[in-house]
């Protein structure tokens, strides 16, 4: 597996590291083994004495991650990491560094800020809103609205319900579930392949009768399929949804998983054998992408002419594109906590 090492990102977690260590005199923990969707955890002082009030970190470090404008940064993220992060039950901002102008930026992650596109998900950070000494207050303030009953902080008090690993157990099963949500996009997509196939062989058949596109035996088929494409599209609108709101569900539960190993027990080599489920994610994604891939291939090159498949060929093409970029994000997110628990290994 190669190791994904960039100096980039470093900068920005060092930077973060020393804005709340020096300017709010915070604690910064970064996180020790997967950062799927939190880079960090800070904790609020009083006095130099911890106070059990923490915020979790998102860091992006460079203009390459963003669309910077006049006012703003606008960061889009899939619905795989919009969907884990709405479903933290725990305050969470977003860091944008710039090492390229040395500033630093924040926002809250919230249903507020973030904006649903026909793909994604965006949030636009203030270029006012500078990550300084001066956002101490309005940390504080979201602490302070906040209750800190997450089992995910309670990791960093010392302490764990028994119920939680149960509940762990429960949700890394979506992990699973997200595979299967896999197999059924894929099923759609070698149905809609099957009744393609009909449909050119019935066009192929039309042209040798001497029809033209104006007879109603070829009217009726050109509707009828881009009937077939529009459900296909909306089938599998509905299924990326489910599989990135169980990947994000999953992958959560998984990291939480790692650090009570990691953070309790002590122990590597259990710590080593829990990336083994996830080890055949890269590949199942990578078999289905194939699919998505050709299928894309197939659509880009359906007629023009035809008024209702242009229409049917461009939404099926945005629903495409929207798997493509889904699938891409669970299968690096995956990847992501194997290298770091190999990583481990490595080191032991």
């Amino acid at each position: 597996m190669n190791k994904r090492y960039s100096n980039t990102e470093r900068l920005g977690v060092i930077e973060t590291d020393r804005i709340v260590t020096k300017h709010l005199g915070w604690i910064f923990r970064e996180q020790p083994l997967v950062d799927v969707g939190i880079d960090a955890i800070i904790e609020q002082t009083e006095d130099g004495n911890p106070m059990g009030k923490f915020i979790a970190i998102q860091i992006k470090t460079g203009k390459a991650n963003f669309h910077v404008s006049e006012k703003h940064l606008i960061y889009y993220v899939s619905h795989i990491h919009s969907n884990y992060w709405l479903n933290l039950d725990i305050p969470i901002i977003l860091v944008a560094h710039l090492p390229e102008t040395e500033q630093t930026y924040w926002q809250l992650i919230c249903e507020m800020n973030l904006k649903k596109t026909r793909k994604r998900w965006r949030i636009e950070i203030p270029k006012k809103q500078e990550f300084n000494e001066k956002a101490k207050n309005e940390l504080i303030h979201i602490l302070s609205n906040k209750e800190d009953k997450s089992s995910f902080f309670d990791l960093y008090k010392g302490k764990t319900e028994p119920d939680t690993f149960f509940d762990l157990a429960e949700n890394i099963s979506c992990i699973d579930d997200s595979v299967d949500s896999v197999n059924k996009i894929v099923d759609i997509i070698l149905e809609l392949d099957s009744k393609t196939k009909a449909f050119n062989k019935k066009l192929i058949e039309y042209r040798k009768y001497g029809l033209s596109d104006k007879d109603q035996h070829v009217k009726a088929s050109i509707k009828g399929y881009g009937k077939d494409l529009n459900i296909c599209s909306k089938r599998l609108e509905n299924e990326v949804e489910l599989f990135s709101e169980l990947c994000s569900k999953g992958f959560f539960a998984y990291e939480q998983a790692v650090l009570i190993s990691y953070l309790i027990t002590k122990d590597q080599e259990n710590l080593i054998s829990l990336s083994i489920p996830l080890e055949s994610i890269p590949y199942t994604v990578d078999k289905a992408l194939e699919e998505i891939k050709a299928m894309r291939n197939g659509a880009s090159k359906l007629p023009q002419k035809y008024a209702v498949l242009k229409e049917a060929k461009k939404i099926l093409l945005e629903v495409i594109d929207l798997l493509i970029n889904e699938f891409a994000e669970c299968k690096k997110m995956a990847i992501n906590i194997i290298d770091k628990i190999e990583l481990v290994k490595t080191t032991k």
